[in-house]
Order: C-alpha cells, then structure tokens, then sequence
C-alpha cells in the first residue's frame, strides 16, 4: 500500500476494490479505491423499529411539509447573492429571486444516527463556520422553500441549537466550486430512539425526511452526494441485522440513486468513531463486525467510499466535535475527488 505523509496519519486501513489499492490526487497518484459492485437489497429492510415519528420539538428539521419550517418569500428574496446570475442552460431553480441553472446548483443529502443531527458547538473558533450564513450555501426544504444554511442542517429533537456536519459539507464542497450553489437536504436521528440503517430505506420511517424534499428538485439541480454516518448504534437496537449491515447500506444508496433517477451520486460512508470510548469503543465484538461491514459496503456499492475517522476529536464519547466534523468532510471530499467523482468541481 502507498500512502503519503498527508494521509499517512488517519487512514491506516486500506480498501481493495477491482484489484486496486492505493491512493491518489492528494498524494500525487493516479487512483484510489471504490466500490464496483452492485447494490443488494435488505432484508426486511421495510421493518420500523419500536419508536414512533421524531417529535414536534424537532429543531432544524419539522417533518416534511410542515408550515414550522417555511420561511418568508421576503426574507428569502432580500438574500444578495454577491454575484452575476449565471447562464441558464437547462432547467433552472430560483434562488434568492435569481434563476439558476441545474449544473450550477449542487445538492447533497446528509443522513444518519446522532452525530449527523449534530450534539456538539465547540470549539467556540468553529462557530462562525457554522452559524454565520453564505451567499452560496443554502438549505432547501419540502414545498420549495429555500433558506441561507446554517446549522443545525440535520437536527433531531436532541439537537437544539447544536451543529453537525452539514454545513462543513457546503463550505468544503463550495471551496472546490466557489462560483456554484452548494445545498444542504439533511437528517440526523438518534440511535437510541431508531436512528439507525433499516429505518433509512425505502417505506422505512425516515427515509422522505431527505428524500421527500430531494425529489422535489429531481431534474432541476446536479446531486453531488450523498453521506451517511451508519453503524455505530445497530448492536444496541438492531443487533440480529448487524451481520448484513453492508446490504442496509447498499440497500440506501440503491434506493436514494434510483429514486431520483442517477446512479453515479456519490455515496459517502463514514467508518466508526475511532476516537469513541465506553460502550461504543472500537474494539468492542460490534464494533469490529460493523467496521468489516462497511468495508464490505464500500466493496461493494459503485461510486462509493469509505471516510477514516482516526484522529477526529470528540466532543463526548462518540460524538465529534466541530473540528472533527470539518476534517470528517474535508477527508470525505478527498477521497471522492481522488476516485474522479466530483465532475462539478472540475468544470
């Protein structure tokens, strides 16, 4: 394996996939892993776990279609872009009154357990990266209703005012794309109360809080990805299915791709918290069977990789901190640059 000093710290592990191993831009290589297989179903993947839908005190992120999450048309409009509007040359959006053309807006889909929804606002340096909105970035909500993003982009009920990762996804994804709209369609749920993969798929109890949105922009906008943090709660909620945790996973990107009609989004997982202590250490029997899972996933699942967590810091036991979410997405663009597939970033 060849690794270089700038990756040599946190992603020890490699991934073979077709016979290759290696890595790539960042190191001055030529290619690096990803899945090349086909995405399987779940079994019993339609099952819903004991908990019943998030609570009407959900910040950040009301059910879908919900008027608690509408923002008014004024408002939204008054947003100045800080830019020329763009050539339209297909099908466009609009975004803070302005026409823009589908290849210039990218959207990614962020789902997962509670470190997506977000548990953390330190270190107080990271705020403003969180909190402080861009012309460029945007969330986008049922009904068609565009807002400035700003964490928290992903809540669940335990969010409060805390962030997760997805505005470090935009600002990342904006910095390899600075003339381009990067937008957030997010969902965290926590582990303990159904926050894992099964009720992420198709028919399953939060697979239209992303996806309902999403499809309402199916033809109008380019998805530039999609990330998921899976794995680290299914011993405590979903122990019987941890054996076929890669087919949950390839059964999520299957149905997300399919339903919105692309089968070359990106699909980024993310590798069990490394730094993660307690019950959710990563050399506990579990943790070490989820972490062969999703590297069977990333065997497995076309267009797919896997985003090392080692060094990450943490903000409690197994949640990271702001910090750790901005390498977690900084390394996830990485990886999916080095494998060529951002093409939006090249254009």
């Amino acid at each position: 394996m060849l690794v270089c000093p700038r990756f040599a710290s946190w992603f020890p592990l490699a991934v073979t996939v077709c016979g290759v191993v290696g890595l790539t831009a960042a190191c001055g290589l030529s290619e690096f892993p990803r899945g090349t297989g086909q995405a399987g179903p779940d079994a019993g993947s339609s099952a819903i776990d004991a908990p019943g839908p998030p609570s009407p005190a959900d910040v950040g992120m009301a059910r879908p279609g919900s008027p608690d999450v509408k923002t008014p048309a004024a408002d939204v409009a008054a947003v100045d872009t800080g830019a020329p509007p763009p050539p339209a040359s297909g099908p466009t959006v609009t975004i803070g009154g302005m026409p823009v053309a589908r290849e210039n807006v990218i959207v990614f889909l962020h789902i997962g357990h509670s470190n997506m929804a977000g548990r953390t606002n330190t270190p107080a340096a990271l705020r403003p990266f969180n909190y402080e909105t861009d012309p460029h970035l945007w969330a986008y909500a049922k009904g068609g209703v565009w807002q400035p993003a700003k964490e928290p982009l992903s809540g669940d009920y335990l969010t409060k005012m805390n962030a997760g990762p997805g505005m470090s996804i935009l600002h990342t994804a904006l910095g390899l794309a600075p003339s381009r709209f990067m937008v957030s369609i997010g969902r965290g749920h926590d582990g303990s109360i159904g926050g894992h993969c099964r009720n992420f798929r198709k028919g399953a109890l939060l697979y239209d809080f992303v996806m309902g949105p999403a499809m309402e922009l199916k033809g109008k906008v380019t998805f530039g990805g999609i990330f998921t943090m899976l794995g680290i709660n299914e011993f405590r909620r979903d122990a019987t299915n941890l054996e076929k945790f890669n087919e949950c996973l390839a059964g999520i990107a299957s149905d997300m791709r399919t339903d919105l009609g692309d089968p070359n989004i990106p699909f980024a997982m993310g590798d069990w918290e490394a730094g993660a202590t307690g019950d959710f250490l990563p050399t506990h029997d579990y943790a070490i069977t989820t972490k062969a899972q999703l590297r069977l996933a990333v065997a497995n699942i076309p267009r797919s990789v896997l985003i090392p967590t080692e060094m990450l810091p943490m903000s409690d036991d197994h949640h990271f901190d702001l910090t750790g979410y901005k390498m977690w997405a900084e390394r996830g663009f990485e990886l999916m640059k080095a494998a060529a597939l951002l093409p939006w970033a090249a254009q």
